[in-house]
């Protein structure tokens, strides 16, 4: 288990290249990967490193001295930015602008969703809780289910976690959401935090904390919560999935060791389905695409994105399973909208509530290929008229922005 937020240690850092050289983005050969890492010391540009991280914090795990690299690359991100700002594309990708590509989602929500989103737009005090997190507001139709019965979910986008802004390097942001969302949930007097989104879990227990956060509230993720009742047999099986499933990590999965990725393949073994391991698992697993665009020169460049999507539905493909199962709504989202770029690999992509769904005997809503085909049609009619601007932002303010227009 190693913790996200780690900042890179110098003295441990002895060369060897492995962290570059292992990468499952770069495969760098271990001559140039010793000469990136160099590069990164004397604070120069790299080739491929500042260049291609897709962010995914595997080289953490791969250094066999625990320095932490990717420390040092969002440091000479940060640095970038503070020095040289944003390019104008970037505007659609950062949580609290509007527009981007959230809230053009929400504006055009089924009438039964957009309900939801309002509903759990709430405030008022509640010792336990199921925050969303961005990826679950704009596909709340994830949590229709008996699954849910009983349990207040609150949350909208205005209190987005800042994982985006982490994993730029976008340090100032971080502790602007670090101070309002501790002021939030002491001023709702929240307990017990049920969270259905692995990066969500871990900004809340290992990075905001080191960027002021004050959170006095237990964080527990959805997937222990259900893999409980599974066993329990409150959540009784009556039409096991007879189908292989290969599953698409969560990044942040990596911050919690085997011991936490173990569960969602422990649930889809109560659930009766067979698991076919891809390449890229665990603790390298590929992104799901959108890390493509965390790296400061790519600033969230569509063709970036692009290709680290369709870099994920590649492994995706090769075991051969029936479906895909995700843990993060968000990487159902961008797998998905992969998928439209990328027709071949079409193999069905399932969150993994929604495999939870099928096995209890319940009919999982399934909109994501239209929840995709939004998404794509908001960056290009957004985005696209921007890639070739050559504008430049910094700081978006936390306190002066205005809230998100309500579905």
């Amino acid at each position: 288990m190693m913790n996200f937020a780690d900042a890179f240690v110098r003295e441990r850092c002895t060369l060897c290249g492995r962290c570059f050289q292992e990468c499952p983005v770069m495969h760098l050969p271990l001559k140039r990967a010793k000469r990136e890492m160099e590069r990164l010391l004397k604070g120069e540009m790299t080739s491929d490193v500042l260049q291609r991280c897709t962010s995914c914090h595997s080289c953490n795990i791969l250094c066999p001295e625990k320095a932490n690299p990717m420390g040092l690359i969002l440091e000479r991100w940060h640095r970038m930015y503070e020095e040289e700002g944003m390019p104008a594309r970037a505007l659609y990708f950062t949580p609290h602008h509007v527009p981007n590509f959230r809230t053009y989602v929400l504006e055009r929500l089924p009438e039964d969703e957009k309900a939801l989103v309002k509903r759990w737009d709430d405030d008022s005090p509640c010792a336990e809780i199921m925050y969303p997190g961005c990826n679950v507001i704009t596909a709340p139709y994830l949590t229709m289910s008996g699954i849910f019965d009983g349990v207040a979910i609150r949350g909208s986008l205005d209190l987005c976690c800042g994982e985006m802004y982490y994993r730029t390097g976008h340090f100032g942001q971080l502790r602007a959401v670090a101070q309002k969302l501790t002021a939030h949930f002491k001023k709702m007097g929240v307990k017990r935090m049920l969270i259905p989104c692995t990066a969500g879990r871990n900004l809340f227990t290992n990075i905001l904390p080191r960027y002021g956060a004050e959170f006095d509230f237990q964080v527990d993720h959805v997937l222990p919560w259900i893999y409980q009742r599974l066993r329990s047999g409150e959540l009784g099986v009556v039409r096991p999935l007879e189908m292989t499933v290969t599953i698409h990590d969560s990044c942040h999965g990596k911050a919690f060791g085997d011991q936490y990725m173990d569960i969602p393949r422990k649930i889809l073994e109560l659930l009766g389905a067979t698991v076919r391991e891809q390449e890229y698992i665990r603790d390298t697993k590929l992104c799901c695409g959108i890390g493509g665009g965390f790296s400061h020169p790519s600033s969230y460049h569509p063709l970036r994105i692009t290709l680290a999507a369709t870099r994920a539905l590649r492994s995706s493909h090769k075991p051969g399973a029936d479906a895909v199962a995700v843990y993060c709504a968000g990487c159902l989202q961008q797998l998905s909208v992969g998928q439209l770029i990328n027709p071949l690999r079409n193999i069905p992509i399932y969150h993994l509530l929604e495999l939870v769904q099928m096995a209890i005997g319940e009919e999982p809503k399934r909109r994501i290929r239209r929840r995709a085909m939004t998404l794509l049609a908001g960056v290009i009619r957004n985005q696209f008229p921007k890639v070739l601007s050559r504008r430049r932002y910094r700081a978006i303010d936390l306190d002066r922005i205005e809230r998100f227009r309500k579905p």
